[in-house]
């Protein structure tokens, strides 16, 4: 046998072949709808890919979006405690007569009151937002199991009243804790809404509309940064 017929017999050479073979209609067919289809769907996987940041758990644009809420109700609760607080002129011009202006904005920039106001507004957001969290089920159940390994001794009887006082502490140990977080947690929350409603007051208006909206706008803006820390969080669990 010769060696042209060896070389067309061999797999190398029908390799050779197949790769020369020109393609059939069928073939440029496939290859053209499958490019097609990927250029079409390409927006909607873009747009499925930015919705899945939103949605899943941990996701990039949870953080965005809780950030900016955040921001966005620290920056509000800054301008009650800046106007309640401090008695100045309001950062923002919503539901306000007057207010600083963009201009007021380059030199309020440089007044130490405005970040210590803003401070403020959040750490107030924060503990907030922690009132409103509360407890996670895992963290609830270990404090418990924790708090479950001390049995309580009998109360102590013909003892002199120091015995028994020290019993009192021991028994109603962590609770003095547990009590003032609550009366903070008030505290912080009634100073938010008296700033809030003292800076934007709604009965300052006549018409009935406005007067709701402005109410509305209050309570969100108080909502908006706890709403946002909570969102924020939701990316680091």
């Amino acid at each position: 046998m010769s060696a042209s017929g060896n070389s067309s017999n061999s797999p190398g050479g029908s390799k050779a072949e197949r790769e020369n073979k020109p393609r059939s209609l069928g073939q440029i067919l496939d290859f053209i709808a499958k490019w097609l289809v990927f250029i079409i769907g390409l927006p909607f996987r873009f747009a499925a890919a930015i919705v899945a940041q939103f949605v899943a758990h941990g996701g990039a644009g949870r953080a965005v979006v809780g950030g900016v809420m955040f921001l966005l109700g620290c920056a509000i609760s800054t301008d009650s405690i800046w106007q309640t607080l401090f008695a100045q002129t309001a950062l923002l011009p919503w539901f306000e007569r007057t207010w600083i202006g963009w201009w007021g904005w380059v030199l309020v920039v440089l007044n130490p009151f405005f970040y210590l106001a803003f401070l403020i507004a959040v750490g107030i957001q924060v503990i907030e937002a922690y009132s409103l969290h509360g407890k996670t089920p895992d963290n609830a159940r270990r404090e418990l199991l924790d708090v479950q390994q001390y049995d309580l001794e009998a109360k102590p009887a013909g003892k002199i009243d120091l015995a028994e006082a020290l019993w009192n502490d021991y028994k109603k140990s962590g609770m003095r804790a547990h009590s003032t977080a609550g009366f903070v947690a008030l505290a912080l929350w009634s100073f938010d809404i008296i700033t809030t409603f003292a800076a934007r007051n709604p009965l300052q208006y006549h018409e009935p509309i406005t007067i709701i909206l402005c109410t509305l706008f209050n309570i969100s803006t108080m909502l908006a940064g706890e709403m946002g820390f909570a969102i924020w969080r939701l990316t680091k669990d």
